[in-house]
């Protein structure tokens, strides 16, 4: 059970170590209370005093607490175990997307387009919400392979939409994000925008497709550097089953012009629903 000293967190009974990253843990654990699963969330020892990482934590709790949608993960309280702080959340079965892609393209590639349609539906109630994620990634989406269930999850870094003339009295800000999937506007920290996430997910929607990235660079600068300026590459140069229409929406949802793409995922939904991803139907023999 990892090297945790204590069995309880106020109500909640800690099971399994489920994940461990750079400043964070999650844990499975249980709410004796209530009598449910739940995941806790919780900073890592050398983290648990950053205050800045303390505010984190707590702005994700602040914003999931708000949403309240089947395909956005909620949040259900922020707690203090012995100076440590804490947020308790659903319990979700299934795992990452990231998992999942490394795993192989045959384990899922009959259900990319309901995964693919799932994870704009879920980014869609978000922006509905007001909020644009800024880390959108296939490590924040997790999925349910035996009930094909999907929630976004992750508000660490999650802003309010800024529009209009507000943009002009908002001042730019650090690069926040994951380099492999940030959209050349917020490299540049201008305000957050719905349009923003779409070429997140765009990238998203690239590596499910192909099992790679579209960028890779020798350093993070040179990464960054090909998001601000590099021409997205063909998907169906790597995936031969994916159909013209859909390669050219994967470009314009990638443009390096926040304008050129869908506003918002709401309009991304009507568009997906009226294009065909794939030639013929995946297999689970297929190979990209």
């Amino acid at each position: 059970m990892s090297n945790i000293s204590f069995e309880y967190w106020g109500n909640y009974r800690i099971l399994n170590l489920i994940s461990s990253g750079q400043s964070s843990r999650i844990y499975q654990a249980y709410d004796d209370q209530n009598r449910q699963a739940v995941c806790i969330k919780t900073l890592l020892d050398k983290t648990a005093k950053d205050k800045e990482q303390i505010q984190i934590l707590k702005q994700e709790y602040d914003i999931a607490k708000r949403l309240n949608h089947p395909k956005l993960i909620r949040v259900f309280s922020f707690g203090w175990q012995r100076d440590v702080p804490y947020i308790v959340m659903e319990w979700f079965a299934g795992s990452n997307l990231k998992s999942l892609i490394n795993r192989g393209y045959s384990q899922y590639c009959d259900q990319i387009e309901q995964i693919v349609f799932n994870m704009i539906d879920s980014l869609s109630h978000l922006h509905l919400s007001g909020w644009v994620h800024r880390d959108i990634k296939p490590d924040n989406f997790l999925f349910d392979t035996k009930n094909k269930e999907l929630k976004l999850i992750d508000f660490a870094i999650t802003r309010k939409n800024v529009t209009g003339f507000s943009r002009f009295f908002t001042r730019r800000s650090q690069p926040q994000g994951t380099g492999s999937y940030m959209p050349p506007e917020q490299i540049k920290g201008l305000p957050p925008e719905f349009s923003a996430d779409i070429y997140s997910l765009g990238c998203t929607i690239y590596e499910l497709l192909t099992m790679r990235l579209p960028f890779s660079g020798d350093s993070m600068n040179d990464l960054l550097k090909k998001h601000l300026s590099a021409p997205m590459p063909n998907v169906i140069s790597r995936n031969k089953n994916i159909t013209k229409e859909f390669n050219n929406l994967l470009k314009t949802i990638t443009s390096k012009s926040a304008k050129d793409r869908p506003n918002n995922a709401t309009e991304l939904l009507r568009i997906i629903q009226k294009t065909k991803i794939f030639q013929n139907p995946p297999k689970p023999e297929d190979i990209v």
